[in-house]
């Protein structure tokens, strides 16, 4: 007969604490404690204390420490792989228990670009009505950044673009319309924008990404550098600045509705239509509850946008 290799109860493995090894695994892949720490949501101090125990646990110095930042040494580069390997185990387990159809889940972790997170305490509350106490917490994750819904960074996902991971659920809800707005005060001092009074406007962007010059330059609309007087990357706040007078900015129009005041910035002009992707991870559509709020925001939000 052939004897498994089984740990005895007292083998110090039993005593690994699974959440050192995360921490390690996970300051790793970031490159450094706070990166770690982002990617887990615990505090930084946490995760060094994390790292701290699990080397002393092992009695190996795990990273080479440096003013630029943490590096694997050749004891840390062999014991990732494990690690790497029991994450993967994790999620497994984790992505199991979640696809056991009734169970309850303690929260739903939705991330959406924040060109619609003002909109979703509005579409998602339907679909957690009358559930009572069983109703779990919603986390609306805003990020521009494409979260890992495999790895889960988050369940479910609003997107501008298709997944390319196969095997993600995915469903193209439509489109979302994009316009030049302005405030009615503004147009009346100077007019409406076209193609040839450009550089007599002033206009409102993002501070470390130019949709709005990059967008009107591919349209032929050239608006000089100096003619942006405000920017922000919250759209939030790009809006505010657009009603209060700074100038012209690119809203999509169910936000821009929502603000007395706000008008079309160009009499004749052509919208802008950004693609709204539903995505979620697979073991999504066999809970319940994460699969009726998947079905519910999706089926809110695809009355709101441009179908096709």
């Amino acid at each position: 007969m052939v004897e498994r290799a089984i740990a005895e109860p007292a083998h110090p493995a039993y005593g690994l604490d699974w959440n050192l090894v995360r921490s390690f695994e996970a300051v790793a892949r970031a490159g450094s404690l706070a990166g770690g720490a982002r990617l887990l949501g615990i505090a930084h101090p946490t995760i060094a204390r994390h790292v701290q125990h699990l080397e002393e646990q092992l009695g190996l110095t795990l990273f080479a420490r440096a003013q630029q930042g943490l590096t694997l040494n050749e004891a840390g580069e062999s014991l990732l792989r494990v690690a790497a390997a029991m994450q993967e185990s994790a999620l497994a387990f984790q992505n199991a228990a979640d696809s056991l159809g009734e169970r309850p889940v303690a929260n739903v972790r939705l991330t959406v670009p924040e060109m619609l997170a003002e909109l979703m305490p509005h579409l998602a509350l339907p679909s957690i009505v009358g559930l009572e106490a069983t109703a779990p917490i919603l986390e609306v994750i805003v990020s521009n950044e494409i979260l890992n819904l495999l790895n889960r960074e988050a369940d479910i996902a609003l997107r501008h673009a298709r997944p390319t991971q196969q095997e993600l659920i995915a469903r193209k809800l439509g489109h979302l319309p994009v316009g030049l707005y302005a405030s009615q005060d503004y147009l009346q001092q100077r007019g409406p924008l076209d193609f040839d009074n450009v550089a007599d406007h002033r206009f409102v962007d993002g501070a470390q990404r130019a949709h709005l010059v990059n967008g009107a330059r591919r349209a032929g609309l050239h608006i000089p550098a100096d003619s942006v007087v405000f920017k922000s990357d919250a759209v939030s706040c790009q809006r505010a600045a657009i009603a209060a007078g700074w100038g012209i900015g690119a809203l999509p129009t169910l936000l821009a509705a929502s603000v007395d005041g706000l008008v079309s910035a160009m009499e004749s002009t052509t919208q802008v239509h950004l693609e709204v992707w539903l995505v979620a991870r697979p073991e999504v559509r066999d809970n319940a509850q994460m699969k009726r709020v998947y079905d519910g925001v999706g089926e809110a939000l695809a009355q709101q946008l441009v179908v096709g």
